[in-house]
């Protein structure tokens, strides 16, 4: 089969395809011919050798995977060959076939399609949990940066789905901008530009965000300015890679104001295949409903995962981004 293998830690370009065995089931597995793979900003991490979780090179990255059971190991009575599934890996999604434990394997209904169910994967179930980590309650207003991302596109509309008062979302891109509030915002603002803390506070009636579900990991940003007293800072990325620190001021407002900063990572909750099922049903449910639309535009052969990476860090894509082998 073929597969997309790290060679070494480094640039996209360590991204090679290789020709390798297709490998066996074990027992409490199921082998299952790829017809999706997503990526994360996890992956890109993983290629640099900046994801504690990654194996050491070489390695096929990948986390997600959604295809067709084509045989099951010993001891695997719950799935069938044949059976429409996806689930998470561990590492190996990049490739043609892909083993999946089958405890972890979810079906999916003929009307949601392999790209779609990926999406619900490390990022729907981020954005879901994220926002249960936070205790969200109904009326809230809630903050999302990266809102026409992956996660943050979810989140948007999962906040509304669970009775968030305003939500507003970050984007760099009119365009991206615009579709943050076609999938319900209500409000998308432009953090690029200096200030745009001033209209997420305007949006709040001068209140402020309850809940900051924060991809980037800036607390010297200005997120920090858009806090209610009470808000909850979620941090569940580092994508603007700035090492900077939470000076004394913050930490005094922070006290005052009741604030909190929480780190979050989805093994947290990954780790409990009960609650996973769970939310994976309740976003299966929202999608097969019209009520969480998974924006899954950005799609790239399974040989072109170097310039799927680059798009992504370059801020090109929107929604989902898969391989499809």
């Amino acid at each position: 089969m073929k597969a997309i293998q790290v060679t070494q830690s480094g640039a996209p370009d360590v991204l090679q395809i290789i020709e390798t065995p297709t490998p066996t089931p074990g027992a409490g597995e199921v082998l299952v011919k790829v017809a999706a793979a997503g990526i994360n900003f996890a992956d890109l991490m993983a290629r640099e050798g900046k994801y504690p979780p990654a194996p050491k090179p070489p390695f096929v990255n990948g986390m997600e995977v959604a295809g067709v059971v084509e045989s099951v190991g010993a001891g695997v009575e719950s799935v069938k060959t044949g059976t429409r599934v996806f689930g998470m890996v561990n590492f190996g999604g990049y490739a043609e076939y892909a083993l999946l434990a089958a405890n972890r394997s979810v079906p999916l209904p003929d009307g949601v399609d392999f790209a779609t169910a990926t999406a619900l994967l490390v990022q729907g179930l981020t954005a879901y949990f994220l926002l249960e980590e936070a205790r969200l309650a109904p009326g809230e207003s809630v903050l999302v940066n990266a809102a026409a991302g992956g996660v943050g596109s979810l989140a948007v509309q999962i906040a509304k789905l669970k009775g968030a008062g305003v939500v507003v979302g970050t984007a760099s891109t009119e365009d991206k901008r615009r579709m943050v509030t076609e999938l319900g915002a209500d409000a998308a603002v432009d953090y690029t530009q200096s200030g745009w803390s001033k209209s997420v506070l305007d949006a709040t009636g001068g209140k402020g965000v309850d809940v900051f579900l924060d991809a980037t990991g800036e607390v010297a940003g200005e997120g920090f300015d858009t806090l209610a007293n009470g808000g909850r800072w979620m941090v569940y990325g580092a994508q603007s890679g700035n090492a900077s620190d939470l000076t004394g001021e913050r930490i005094f407002t922070m006290l005052f104001k009741s604030q909190s900063l929480t780190g979050y990572v989805l093994y947290r909750n990954t780790a409990n295949p009960e609650s996973v099922a769970k939310a994976l049903t309740e976003m299966l449910g929202w999608v097969v409903s019209g009520k969480l639309k998974v924006e899954t535009g950005s799609r790239f052969a399974l040989a072109d995962a170097a310039q799927a990476h680059i798009a992504i860090a370059d801020r090109k894509t929107t929604g989902k981004v898969v391989l499809e082998p």
